[in-house]
């Protein structure tokens, strides 16, 4: 018999997207958010050094206190939220560390307000936890609706999820709205959860970190993005002491320990800077510009490395993207990451050959419902 918790939970739509890509031969994929290129080779050999040294048992559950500490100052100078070693915990990838997260700071029926569009384990994971999610549409740019945030808190709200640079949209956060949002949820002493995963994918401007205005604040981020590290399966978080003190808790059981190769790996990878993102600049542009001449309004599309487009008006998302797969073009339909079903996820972490193909048939398709 399946847990009651399990009743409203349902992967189904992804699942049933990648069972019908899975069937194309040689597909164009514009559809999973994959980096651009391998793991750096230093950190690949880091991983072999680590393999060949014997440094393959347990860590301690929130991760080595080498790896710890590289975090914290990474936090400290990079994002300018003062952190130390007992302040960070290592996670076998962000999606565990929401469910973590969600455990140890929610009650059930406790209620935690994320945006919509959204990942999707967000929403998923907090159902999971018994959480009671209010989901809050953003503005037509993508930017953070604060008016509805406000009339969304309650006295049972404990959590507001952000994530900044957005997928699926490919939005960032404005800084002044970012600082309006931490005025709200200290009136009303509220955590937010910051997503900071794709902070290297600012192509205008530097990434904001809430944390560094607001200390209730539980800031994430990860090595899969910004070192094309997501097979290595390894993220972080810091903040206030007492709730990371409840993550560590529940990481000795539930996880027991993240990947010990991959710590040593992801502590190299901290000694340099993560890679920089010009070939990403110049694929967004020819994104933009294809789409805008097919007629598209872009919106977002100002870090991360995804574009969210409205599909034409006569067709649903599944429908653009069906086609799309006919064609051998695979896209993401935004019924994934929202309530609404007319939008497509397209992801530029691939080739500039394939972005070039997937926008042509794009455009062919886009033609073909304006003719209809």
């Amino acid at each position: 018999m399946v847990a009651s918790r399990l009743k409203n939970f349902d992967s189904t739509v992804f699942q049933e997207v990648f069972q019908k890509q899975r069937k194309i031969k040689n597909p164009i994929d514009l559809s999973i958010g994959f980096p651009e290129g391998d793991t750096p080779q230093y950190i690949k050999e880091a991983g072999i050094r680590a393999i060949e040294d014997g440094h393959t048992a347990y860590t301690p559950a929130n991760g080595t206190p080498e790896l710890r500490t590289a975090v914290a100052e990474k936090f400290t100078r990079e994002n300018n939220i003062p952190t130390t070693a007992s302040d960070v915990a290592i996670m076998p990838g962000l999606s565990t560390a929401f469910l973590i997260i969600y455990l140890a700071t929610t009650d059930p029926g406790e209620e935690i307000i994320i945006m919509d569009p959204s990942f999707p384990p967000y929403v998923s994971l907090a159902e999971v936890a018994g959480a009671t999610v209010k989901q809050v549409p953003v503005l037509e740019n993508f930017q953070l609706d604060l008016k509805e945030i406000e009339a969304a808190i309650s006295g049972k709200t404990r959590l507001i999820v952000i994530n900044t640079p957005n997928n699926p949209t490919g939005a960032v956060y404005a800084k002044k709205d970012l600082e309006k949002l931490t005025k709200l949820a200290r009136k009303h002493n509220i955590t937010i959860v910051s997503d900071e995963m794709y902070e290297s994918f600012v192509y205008e401007g530097e990434h904001f970190s809430v944390g560094s205005i607001y200390p209730n604040t539980i800031t994430m981020n990860g090595f899969s993005k910004s070192y094309a590290m997501t097979g290595w399966r390894l993220g972080y978080v810091t903040g206030p002491s007492e709730i990371i003190a409840a993550i560590s808790q529940l990481l000795q059981y539930a996880v027991f320990s993240s990947s010990s190769i991959a710590q040593h790996a992801a502590l190299e990878a901290l000694r340099k800077p993560a890679p920089k993102r010009q070939s990403y600049m110049k694929k967004r542009e020819l994104i933009r510009d294809s789409l805008q001449n097919a007629g598209y309004q872009v919106h977002g599309n100002d870090g991360a490395y995804y574009t969210y487009f409205k599909a034409p008006a006569n067709q649903t998302d599944m429908e653009f993207v069906d086609r799309a797969a006919d064609k051998r073009l695979l896209l993401l339909p935004g019924r994934v990451f929202s309530k609404k079903e007319n939008f497509v996820r397209l992801s530029y972490g691939g080739s500039i050959e394939d972005i070039k193909k997937g926008l042509a048939i794009i455009t062919d398709i886009t033609r073909q419902a304006q003719t209809t």
